[in-house]
């Protein structure tokens, strides 16, 4: 089998075909017909890319674009592992199970939410002064929810919109419930429905 090759210039909007004949054909009547219609125009001197459309009989077609104007993409990171920190969670003689508190008081589905009762309960129920993002990610895993992806980012946000809790320090990973936050899962969880 014969490989048919075609190159174009439009002006230096360069197009190559390679492949077999049926393939640069098709391809060819294609472009022909785009340029007869003025759906392609001449590149213009400074946005000028080669473009470059290969294929063979052994690949389907290969589209390689290059163009050295655009700036090169840094990868992205993903969000920093919180790891779990373990506290009682089956609680006591007069505490209850965090499940039973947690679907006692009913936040629902809003992270924040959920938030401030994980923290309500570690610090009014079992009397710590703070909690960190390990026991958040610890009681999301006992409790079976859907842990959000950035878990310290999703905190932040939610201390800025809703002050339910805060930082207890800028670098720190420990949280403590606000005042807000304390009347917020005391007084109107569950939300009554009027």
């Amino acid at each position: 089998m014969s490989i048919t090759r075609v190159k174009m210039n439009l002006s230096e909007g360069s197009i190559e075909l390679e492949g077999t004949e049926a393939f640069v054909t098709r391809y060819l009547d294609e472009f022909k017909v785009l340029i007869g219609d003025g759906r392609v125009k001449p590149a213009e001197p400074e946005k000028m890319a080669p473009n470059r459309v290969t294929a063979s009989k052994r690949t389907t077609t290969s589209k390689r674009i290059d163009n050295p104007d655009k700036t090169e993409r840094k990868p992205k990171k993903g969000a920093p592992k919180v790891t779990a920190e373990r506290f009682d969670v089956h609680g006591g003689k007069d505490v209850p199970p965090l499940k039973d508190f947690f679907e006692e008081k009913k936040p629902g589905r809003a992270n924040g939410d959920q938030i401030a009762v994980i923290g309500y309960y570690i610090t009014e129920l079992l009397g710590n002064k703070t909690f960190s993002e390990g026991q958040i990610e610890y009681a999301y895993k006992m409790l079976k929810l859907n842990r959000p992806g950035h878990l310290h980012q999703v905190m932040i946000n939610n201390k800025n919109e809703k002050d339910y809790y805060e930082q207890t320090d800028e670098n720190a990973a420990n949280w403590s419930l606000t005042r807000t936050g304390e009347i917020y899962v005391n007084d109107q969880l569950p939300a009554t429905s009027e």
